[in-house]
């Protein structure tokens, strides 16, 4: 279970977090939403080891982790990707994955002793991450290049070297940013097959048809606070939350019935209105 107990996060004058505190349990999908600066991306750098706590704590299953360094968070259970592609582009899909089986600051003689390399080792390392590509889709571009697959391959190359270690909490951080219908269906699809009662997902999305139909329950964040939480009709319900978003009662609901209409994914921005992206 991944929790944030009273965070707040300040760079200098700027409150970006302030006193947020909810759990995300295993076995479901929480979402967390709000318009562009609502705190989102913070919350998700500071559990991943990437920005510091101002104060509050950050708990995956009664482990602090901001008392880890970064390198260590992995191994706490805490797994992400990036909503901008972090792949090594020159290298093939199965090494991508298998990066992510040792530690960047485990030494060749630390891993030599507890067993992180050697032939049966990697072996091991790349029939697991061979069974995590057939496991989304991917087993036939194994030994490709990474950055010469597709855009939205990259995405579900992305998702298997956060998922090949068996993190206990996985962070999505807009996996469906830059994907056209058709490939945001398959990643809905690959997300729900992920759900275990041994892992917790975090999902942060401005994709609102997406979140509405995938997730178990929705925080909303609003100006660094939690604004609202609850499942997907209690926030579409949520006069609140549909003023936060578009200043007037009903804006989630009109939102997704348009979305339907039109079979075009929507996306909501702070300050920007609605943009349609078609599919």
């Amino acid at each position: 279970m991944l929790t944030f107990d009273h965070v707040t996060k300040q760079f200098g004058a700027l409150k970006a977090i302030d006193d947020v505190s909810f759990k995300v349990k295993p076995g479901i999908i929480t979402a967390v939403i709000g318009p562009n600066g609502a705190g989102k991306s913070t919350l998700v750098n500071m559990a991943a080891g990437s920005y510091g706590v101002s104060s509050g704590r950050i708990l995956v299953d009664g482990v602090e982790l901001q008392r880890l360094p970064k390198h260590r968070i992995a191994h706490a259970g805490l797994a992400r990707t990036y909503q901008n592609i972090r792949l090594f582009d020159g290298m093939s899909v199965v090494k991508n994955l298998e990066v992510a089986l040792v530690p960047p600051k485990v030494g060749r003689l630390v891993a030599d002793t507890f067993g992180l390399t050697g032939r049966a080792a990697a072996e091991e390392r790349r029939a697991r991450c061979h069974a995590v590509l057939e496991r989304l889709g991917l087993a036939a571009h194994a030994e490709q290049q990474a950055g010469s697959l597709a855009y939205g391959q990259q995405k579900l190359v992305e998702l298997a070297r956060a998922v090949v270690a068996g993190p206990r909490v996985l962070l999505l951080d807009e996996p469906a940013a830059g994907l056209n219908h058709g490939e945001t269906e398959l990643l809905k699809q690959h997300i729900l097959a992920l759900r275990a009662p041994d892992l917790a997902m975090v999902l942060i999305e401005h994709d609102m048809k997406l979140i509405m139909s995938i997730s178990d329950t929705i925080v909303v964040m609003n100006r660094g606070q939690v604004l609202a939480q609850g499942n997907a009709a209690e926030i579409r319900a949520n006069t609140e939350v549909q003023e936060a978003y578009l200043g007037q009662p009903g804006a989630i609901r009109d939102i997704e019935a348009a979305a339907r209409g039109r079979r075009n994914r929507v996306r909501i921005r702070e300050g920007e209105g609605l943009t349609w992206h078609q599919p």
